[in-house]
């Protein structure tokens, strides 16, 4: 029995690692992470260093046998390869506001639109002007652009 649940765990680190970045730390997050979900889930996902703590704290909160060096060793692991990555808003196509940022395509095209309309935004103020645009949604998404 134990024979085969460390195959399945190797095979599963050896599965998941294809995809994630490599870096220190990648086996302990695939091996402390695929114990309840794919740890192909974080692809896509950006964050700073303590939104990505309270994230692991939130997933392990549960799992009292994981050490703290590992929690660490994950942080680190997912800040170091999942940063979040600005969005210029005056460059950015519809497109890319909406994988990036995570707009709708509708909200993406106003941006885009009322940017052609009116010249470039020049403050989170300026984008939260584009009708049809929730300024709550702007203002969640702030650290995340640039002007």
């Amino acid at each position: 029995m134990t024979f085969s649940l460390s195959f399945l765990v190797a095979a599963s680190i050896s599965v998941f690692a294809q995809t994630l970045p490599d870096g220190p730390g990648k086996e302990t997050f695939v091996m402390v992470c695929s114990m309840c979900h794919s740890p192909n889930a974080v692809i896509g996902k950006q964050g700073t260093r303590q939104w990505w703590q309270s994230k692991v704290t939130e997933m392990l909160q549960e799992e009292t046998d994981i050490p703290d060096k590992d929690v660490d060793t994950i942080v680190a692991y997912l800040a170091n390869n999942f940063p979040i990555v600005k969005v210029n808003v005056n460059k950015a196509s519809a497109y890319e506001l909406e994988i990036g940022l995570e707009f709708t395509s509708k909200e993406s095209a106003a941006i885009v639109h009322f940017r052609e309309a009116n010249g470039n935004y020049k403050t989170l103020d300026d984008l939260k002007k584009v009708p049809g645009l929730d300024a709550v949604k702007v203002e969640s998404k702030k650290d995340r652009m640039e002007f």
